[in-house]
């Protein structure tokens, strides 16, 4: 009898916390809606053992306060971490999808694809975002960068140990104009001094621009973007001691 009471029990605490009874809870809720500037990121390629976060922009489009409930992602490198406060209509936030690549790179790179289940007082209630790349096992030879670019990224990778690896602030990289045509402006603060490596992929994952930098400071550089189609692109930076970061932007005529 006991032991029947027990699977009652825990049955019951099962049900009470699963996204979709988080989401029947708050239907009561008043219902908004959200818009993502893309449901789909593209992170390009990296080097196993490299985490990076995608910077997914998303906006309340309704009238309501958007409240996202939760937020999982389809394997447990796949990891989402979203705006806790509500975001009032009109406003944007970042959601942020950190992938880690530890153990899935191999020799000529593994297409990865990972999708991230968002639960919010929406309807439908549930949104999906997708992440891909390619991933290399380290000491990858791509034939697009030149030999002196990949042993400059090498030495960026190798900097600190995977397990002293900082985040870096979303909000310390940006990009603007955003949507941009010929040219457009690229920000790191915060990191004085520190050397790094900006790689641009477009919507298929193949690298066009690969720019170094010596020493990071607060002024911006610029980006010649006059030789790219028009689309969505991805800019993914890696600073030395630091996780890798990625943000999509659009090229217009």
């Amino acid at each position: 009898m006991k032991n029947i009471f027990y699977f009652a029990l825990l049955s019951l605490g099962l049900f009470l916390f699963t996204p979709s009874f988080a989401q029947n809870e708050n239907s009561k809720m008043p219902i908004t809606s959200l818009e993502f500037s893309t449901d789909l990121f593209h992170f390009g390629e990296v080097e196993e053992g490299e985490i990076i976060q995608n910077i997914f922009v998303v906006t309340n489009t309704g009238d309501e306060p958007l409240v996202i409930i939760n937020a999982k992602g389809s394997c447990g490198c796949t990891v989402p971490e979203w705006p806790r406060e509500p975001i009032l209509p009109g406003e944007s936030a970042n959601f942020l999808v950190k992938f880690d690549s530890k153990k899935k790179g191999k020799e000529g790179g593994a297409l990865h694809s990972k999708r991230v289940t968002i639960t919010a007082n929406t309807d439908p209630g549930n949104t999906y975002l997708t992440i891909r790349g390619k991933v290399f096992k380290r000491g990858r030879v791509v034939q697009e960068v030149k030999k002196e670019s990949n042993d400059f990224l090498t030495t960026l990778n190798n900097f600190t140990g995977d397990k002293q690896s900082k985040n870096v602030d979303p909000d310390q990289f940006t990009i603007f104009p955003n949507p941009a045509s010929e040219l457009t402006n690229v920000t790191i603060s915060g990191h004085n001094g520190k050397r790094g490596i900006l790689e641009i992929f477009n919507a298929k994952g193949k690298k066009v621009i690969t720019k170094e930098v010596d020493s990071f400071n607060d002024a911006p550089f610029k980006i010649d973007l006059s030789n790219l189609d028009v689309g969505t692109f991805t800019a993914s930076l890696k600073i030395e001691g630091l996780n890798r970061i990625a943000k999509q932007f659009v090229v217009i005529q």
